[in-house]
């Protein structure tokens, strides 16, 4: 008994080193995992850019020609059937609609007791100093594209219920079963065209059709007639069908102007393609800055106060610009906008961060919303 438990005494002694040697390594594994934090003196925010989500409406254009398109002139003196499927695509329309971001280029970093005071959204854009209340997230657009399900082309058989054509030979009265053709199916289809088409012309004239006094039978038959009369001239000079589908591309200029950049290309054969695919010719996109804006900045006199912008707040005057999309020829989309990283940063006046005063930023543009002195 006493060779065991000193047997079990050494056991344990060799046991709790490579115990506590095995947490000890998963908590070295643990801190590598631990990102390490990034010191800095005072709060880091930023301020907003404005980018573009845009919206292009297409349409799909699919023709498939009619299964009776080769017989069309024979039976029904209709020419130049087309007798291939043609597929086509085009622009519809161009929507633009604004979101806001954190702009990267615009991170600052308040210092001191003024640390304390800013607010800021969960993205880190300024929202104000000593502000109260509870600021709107801003809504972020995605870059997917958005397509709806196409429908499908197809033909209602309007041939006869029978399928099939059977002969009697006079001589030996066998009767013989044979599968009708295209052309058969045609010709039945051209025979009942016509025919629909006289007795929609002379219904009135027979006497073995009276037309109700008040009409409505007449309107009923000729409203089938022509749907009718549509559905059978289709087989002949085949269906389009009209598919309509969206693309959505997100653009963010940094602060220059934009000229004639490409967005994406544009295919009639395939539609949207990429902006390497040069079998589709390119849309392009510009935003130019108003031009009186730069002048006007450049005008107003920077302050002597030599500590100007030492407490590390400031916020953003935009400016106007002119956005366009185009395709070289014709212009798809224009109009006016105000982006922040277009026009000036500007330092906040120092005597209005004495905690005196209660400051509020527009977190979409950066710019002042309001100063109120608290009471």
């Amino acid at each position: 008994m006493r060779i065991n438990n000193s047997i079990l005494l050494l056991s344990l002694f060799i046991l709790i080193p490579a115990i506590s040697f095995s947490q000890k390594k998963k908590s070295d594994e643990e801190m590598a995992m631990t990102p390490e934090p990034i010191y800095v003196e005072g709060i880091v925010y930023s301020l907003p850019r404005t980018g573009f989500n845009i919206k292009v409406n297409t349409e799909k254009r699919t023709f498939v020609p009619g299964p009776y398109a080769a017989y069309a002139e024979k039976y029904l003196g209709i020419k130049n059937s087309k007798t291939t499927p043609e597929t086509s695509w085009v622009i519809t329309g161009v929507q633009v609609e604004p979101f806001t971001e954190p702009d990267p280029n615009a991170v600052f970093k308040t210092m001191n007791v003024m640390a304390s005071q800013i607010s800021q959204l969960s993205n880190g854009i300024i929202t104000g100093i000593h502000a109260e209340g509870q600021i709107q997230p801003i809504v972020l657009f995605g870059t997917d594209e958005i397509s709806k399900q196409e429908t499908a082309v197809n033909f209602t058989d309007l041939s006869s219920d029978d399928y099939y054509l059977t002969a009697v030979n006079p001589e030996t009265g066998i009767e013989k079963t044979s599968f009708k053709t295209t052309e058969d199916k045609a010709r039945e289809a051209a025979d009942f065209l016509i025919r629909l088409r006289k007795k929609r012309t002379f219904t009135i004239l027979t006497a073995s059709d009276v037309v109700p006094e008040d009409g409505k039978g007449y309107e009923v038959f000729v409203k089938e007639a022509q749907r009718l009369e549509k559905e059978y001239i289709m087989l002949f000079t085949g269906k389009t069908s009209k598919n309509k589908h969206q693309f959505s591309f997100n653009f963010v200029p940094e602060g220059n102007d934009v000229k004639n950049e490409i967005l994406f290309r544009f295919s009639e054969e395939k539609g949207i393609v990429s902006k390497s695919d040069i079998s589709g010719k390119p849309i392009m996109i510009s935003c130019i800055k108003d031009s009186g804006f730069s002048k006007t900045v450049g005008q107003l006199k920077k302050s002597d106060y030599t500590k100007a912008g030492k407490s590390g707040v400031y916020y953003r005057i935009p400016s106007l610009v002119e956005l366009s999309i185009s395709d070289g020829l014709a212009t798809l989309y224009s109009g006016r906008a105000t982006l922040p990283q277009f026009g000036a940063v500007a330092p906040l006046p120092e005597n209005l961060l004495d905690g005196n005063f209660v400051i509020q930023f527009d977190p979409e543009s950066g710019t002042l919303l309001k100063i109120n002195r608290i009471k």
